[in-house]
């Protein structure tokens, strides 16, 4: 696997692109034809389109801002954790979670990480 390589969001909105696509279909095929079927592939295919391509640059700019997890420490009197990561500079930030999302983001050290916003960790594994 590639290690430059984020595929978290193209598939995802490629999903949505498609469900939404279907129902403008729909509509579209209504108001031009007359007819349900006739603008279902056009509005599938045309969210597809749309769902990858916003996916696509989601997952070039995680993969532009790329760290490593370098350690996950405890708060003491708290559930939340410190997350450290080295960024493609070499600087350790770090990160304040709780314990619910570190489970359910599955992070653990050496793993791959973005800061998809301020502050916000996501990870970029496939768990």
């Amino acid at each position: 696997m590639d290690e430059k390589k984020v595929s978290k969001y193209m598939t995802l909105y490629m999903s949505l692109g498609m469900c939404m696509g279907m129902l403008l279909g729909v509509n579209f095929g209504l108001l031009l034809f007359d007819n349900l079927a006739l603008g279902l592939p056009i509005g599938i295919s045309t969210g597809m389109c749309i769902g990858i391509a916003i996916g696509a640059a989601k997952d070039k700019r995680l993969s532009e801002h790329m760290m490593k997890i370098s350690r996950i420490e405890d708060v003491s009197d708290s559930t939340d954790k410190l997350v450290y990561a080295i960024d493609e500079n070499g600087e350790e930030k770090e990160y304040r979670m709780n314990e619910k999302r570190i489970i359910s983001e599955k992070f653990s050290v050496g793993d791959r990480v973005a800061e998809e916003k301020a502050g916000y960790l996501v990870s970029l594994e496939s768990k």
